[in-house]
Order: structure tokens, then C-alpha cells, then sequence
């Protein structure tokens, strides 16, 4: 089978494409082949082997979105069987309950190989099924982005219709975001550098949109459109830079989610919150600052459900096929997109 290694990703930007011996499932697991796969932020820093804790190989496959179909199954296996179309998350061990920093040590794309790959062998009771609603390509999109804004606005936030809800840029995290409020009621904001962009959130069903770079203290026009009182919840998916602007965009008694540490688009640079700004914020307003780390199995199975309750389809904004992956990496690394990135096997 064919399959892409970190290989020499640190100093060219680009993946190399090997062939490895098809794998076959042991006691418990199932062989799948993959349908989709996608990048993410956590992605690059993998690929840049600058992740949380020790760094990934260079034989590593990348990747950690997926949808695909069983193969086979290995002894015991009772959850699916061939020809099912499934998924899974990459925390796999995180199948419902309290998040425990200890199931980040088997970790699909980093502790373990990815899904750039034409099969992969999975845990059985890691896995989903697809809703018919999906297809591969928009049920791959899910596993981190979706999910992880999945937890940010309805598990961990707890949006409520009329509540309004700030989520910063236009990347997968942000769009999913924005899908989630508008589908429990609340009032969405979007913040963005690209006219063109925010145009298109609007039409995507952004309530009100703010530039960036027009607006430096973007938290100013937020208390312009909240009257004066702020947002409810604010989705902070672009560094630790951020985090004053979103304390200073918040009501009383607000939310804030705070998913990754490090910026990943052109433009924006890492920078430290401001300490004494953000403890004097916290306990003046009776804010929340939480951090957000992608979400569990049982989530991962009330998104796909309300995906079908609502017809709600991910905003997918390229398809790449397997043999342009690196197009695919360098496409998303550009900072154009607009939503999900995605790379269809065939």
C-alpha cells in the first residue's frame, strides 16, 4: 500500500510518499481502508516534529482526520464489520467520561501512524458508523475540527439561543463554531483579516463579522454590537497572543474556550497573554477561561446525530486527491482556506 512519512517535512514543507506491506488486524481491531483524510493545525506541528512531548519520527504517517470502510476484522471483533463506512477519534482511548491527560499517549497521526495512508489497522471499539447523510469526504473533516468546536460551543460553553458567541478567523474550528451556535439559536460573530471572507461567513449565516486588521482591538467593535455588555462565549482557536482581546470581548459571567497555544496561520505571532490584564478581567467579570482538547467517542457520536437531525454539512473548501497531498499541506499552510481542507484516497 501507499502511505506518506514526516521524511524530510521539517526543512522542505513536504511529505514523501512511500509503499509499506498491507497491515492485518489483531485481536480486537479492524483493518479499514481510508476513504479521506484532511489537515489540521495540530497537524504541522507534528509534521514539524514540535508536538507535545517527544517528536514524531520521520517513518511516521501523518494525519489524523478519517473516514473509510472495513476491510476486515480481527478475532473477537464484534463492533463492525467489513463493508461498514466508519470513523474515529484520534484520542481513541477517550470513549466517553472526564479527559485524562494520560490518553494523549495513544494518539493516532502522533503517538501512533495517521491516516495518509491507503489502509490502516484501528481499535474496533474506537469506531463509528457514517450517517448516509455523509459522505467519506465530509465525514472526514470531523475528528478534530468539528469536534473540538463540538466541545468548545455545546459541551464545555453550553450556548443558549440568544447568547452571542465570538469565534476568531475562518478555519475549520471557527466554521464548525459558527454551524454549532447557529444551530442551538445563538447570535454569532466572526472575526477575520479578509473582506472576502467575512462575506462569505455571512452567507454561511454569520450574524455580524468584524476585520482584524481594520480593527486591531477587535473586542471594541464586539461591546459596539453587544451594547455594550460583550459576548457570551468566545472561541479562541489562534494563540496565546489572543487571550487579553478575548477576556476584554467578554460579558459577565462569560465563556472562554481556548484551543491551541500557537498560532498556525501567516500574519499572526506567537506572544504571551498579558498576566495582571487577564487575572484582574477574570475575577471583575466572573469570566471562565477553559481549554478545550478535541473531545470524546460518545461526543463524537451526538455531533455526527445532530448532523443528521439538521442537515448540517461541513464547509469544505478544496478536495485534493492522494497524490497531490503535498499541494494539499501547502494549500492549507498558505492561510487562504476557508473551512476544511480535503484529500481524498480514491
Amino acid at each position: 500500500m501507499k502511505a506518506y512519512e514526516i521524511g524530510d517535512f521539517p526543512s522542505t514543507g513536504a511529505l514523501t510518499l512511500v509503499e509499506r506491506p498491507d497491515p492485518v488486524p489483531g485481536p480486537g481491531e479492524a483493518l479499514i481502508r481510508v476513504r479521506a483524510t484532511g489537515v489540521n493545525a495540530r497537524d504541522f506541528s507534528i509534521m514539524k516534529r514540535v508536538f507535545f512531548g517527544n517528536p514524531a519520527p520521520t517513518t511516521h504517517i501523518p494525519l489524523s482526520d478519517n473516514a473509510g470502510d472495513v476491510i476486515a476484522v480481527g478475532p473477537g471483533v464484534t463492533e463492525v464489520k467489513p463493508g461498514d463506512r466508519v470513523t474515529m477519534c484520534h484520542y481513541w482511548r477517550w470513549l466517553d467520561g472526564p479527559w485524562d491527560e494520560s490518553m494523549r499517549n495513544d494518539d493516532f497521526a502522533n503517538t501512533r501512524d495517521g491516516f495518509l495512508v491507503e489502509q490502516a489497522v484501528v481499535p474496533a471499539v474506537a469506531l463509528l458508523p457514517i450517517p448516509d447523510c455523509l459522505t467519506y469526504e465530509q465525514a472526514s473533516t470531523l475528528q478534530s475540527a468539528g469536534l473540538t468546536a463540538w466541545q468548545a460551543v455545546v459541551e464545555a460553553g453550553r450556548a443558549k439561543p440568544g447568547e452571542t458567541l465570538v469565534t476568531i478567523g475562518t478555519g475549520g474550528v471557527s466554521v464548525f463554531a459558527m454551524q454549532w451556535a447557529k444551530m442551538l439559536g445563538a447570535r454569532v460573530i466572526v472575526t477575520s483579516s479578509s473582506d472576502e471572507k467575512l462575506e462569505r461567513m455571512r452567507e454561511l449565516g454569520a450574524d455580524e463579522t468584524i476585520n482584524y486588521r481594520a480593527t486591531p482591538e477587535w473586542w471594541e467593535a464586539v461591546m459596539d454590537l453587544t451594547g455594550g455588555r460583550g459576548a457570551n462565549l468566545v472561541v479562541n482557536n489562534v494563540g496565546n497572543g489572543e487571550v487579553d482581546r478575548c477576556l476584554k470581548a467578554s460579558a459577565s459571567g462569560g465563556r472562554i474556550l481556548h484551543i491551541g497555544s500557537d498560532p498556525v496561520t501567516p500574519g499572526r505571532q506567537y506572544a504571551p497573554p498579558q498576566l495582571p490584564s487577564r487575572l484582574a478581567l477574570l475575577i471583575l467579570r466572573d469570566l471562565t477561561l477553559k481549554g478545550v482538547i478535541v473531545g470524546s467517542r460518545r461526543m463524537f457520536a451526538d455531533l455526527l446525530k445532530a448532523m443528521e437531525t439538521h442537515n448540517i454539512k461541513p464547509v469544505i473548501d478544496r478536495v485534493y486527491d492522494f497524490a497531490q497531498a503535498n499541494d494539499a499541506i501547502a494549500y492549507v499552510a498558505g492561510g487562504e482556506k476557508l473551512g476544511k481542507v480535503v484529500i481524498r484516497m480514491g
